[in-house]
């Protein structure tokens, strides 16, 4: 089994070394060639394409789909974080697409930054209108839509969590649905009472090592403690409160809160390792409040830096247009005349008479 990585932006082959140089995630159409190649020589049987990526160059992910699709085995691509713009065409050239319970899928129109009279702007419009039906053809191929479908997702800039994802039919599987069950999520253990489900799963086989045990309490019986059912009889199992086990077992107790805190101090290191993956320039603020304030996952937080960075271009946009402005208050005038013409004939006039 062989496995590439879709991280960071999408980008032309020329521009990788500009991003390696800095240490930012990106990726080209040849880096990406290479390494099907290397599998496809190792006679690799399965494909694994991890995605978490915000897109980038329409042209440069055309390519990679290409390369994809041209691989003899089997393929899957894993959308593991945020699989925006280019790079949800990237997801639909495996022969099956899985997302995590928290990616997101986004879809819109091709854009492009362009200058230009009339007739070159016209040019670049019927580009995009022909760019946006070949993006379509890869989502029809997928999904089943029409094309009127997703012609109204991409005019709306449509985001997709991994339900609507699923519903939409962008994506095969939900990752993990029958392992997680859905909770609101935080790894602070003492802010919700949720226990991770390997400590559950631990303190289970720990009470099924010793049959006596049997742990009951007010919350799950609606009953007051004193009321619960008590052994009469010898032999019969122990009911317990949670007070009662930690007096009689509190190594066990014990054990269960340290399992408890490493789980949660693992899982958050996890997430802000995962945000400072996607970290942008310019992005601090963004970054750091996911990180120390907010505890939104990976996926959330680059939501944020693409629409943060979408405001940003349209912010600087208004900007120009409001520096040129002032050039439309210009009335036009005639073009100076040269006049060194006439001041020679009156030079010559003058000394001749």
């Amino acid at each position: 089994m062989a496995k590439i990585d879709i991280r960071g932006a999408i980008i032309p082959d020329g521009e990788q070394w500009i991003y390696d140089w800095y240490g930012i995630p990106a990726v080209s159409p040849k880096r990406i060639m290479h390494q099907i190649e290397r599998a496809t020589a190792n006679h690799e049987k399965e494909l694994i394409v991890n995605i978490n990526s915000p897109g980038g160059s329409v042209y440069a992910a055309s390519e990679i789909y290409s390369h994809i699709k041209k691989f003899p085995g089997d393929s899957v691509a894993e959308i593991t974080g945020v699989c925006a713009s280019a790079a949800s065409v990237i997801a639909t050239a495996t022969k099956r697409t899985v997302i995590a319970p928290v990616g997101a899928i986004m879809i819109h129109n091709a854009s492009v930054v362009a200058q230009g009279d009339y007739r070159e702007m016209e040019a670049m419009k019927q580009l995009l209108i022909q760019t946006n039906q070949a993006i379509m053809q890869t989502y029809i191929a997928k999904t089943g839509k029409t094309e009127n479908e997703l012609k109204q997702m991409m005019d709306s800039e449509t985001w997709m969590n991994a339900q609507q994802a699923l519903e939409h039919g962008f994506v095969d599987e939900i990752m993990f649905a029958e392992e997680i069950p859905i909770t609101a999520s935080n790894t602070d253990v003492a802010s919700n009472g949720l226990l991770p489900k390997e400590v559950i799963d631990k303190m289970r086989n720990l009470l099924a090592s010793d049959p006596n045990i049997l742990v009951k309490n007010s919350a799950s019986t609606g009953l007051p403690i004193e009321n619960e059912h008590k052994p009469e009889a010898e032999g019969e199992s122990e009911i317990m409160d949670l007070n009662e086990l930690n007096a009689k077992y509190p190594d066990l107790v014990e054990q269960i809160k340290n399992d408890a805190a490493k789980e949660a101090v693992a899982a958050e290191r996890k997430r802000i390792q995962e945000i400072e993956n996607i970290a942008q320039p310019g992005m601090e603020e963004i970054v750091n409040k996911a990180k120390f304030e907010t505890g939104v996952s990976a996926a959330d937080t680059a939501m944020e830096i693409l629409k943060a960075q979408k405001e940003q271009t349209q912010t600087q946009i208004q900007n120009r247009i409001a520096d040129a402005a002032p050039l439309n208050q210009i009335e036009a005038k005639e073009a100076p005349t040269n006049n060194k013409d006439v001041e020679v004939d009156n030079l010559v006039n003058k000394l001749f008479g």
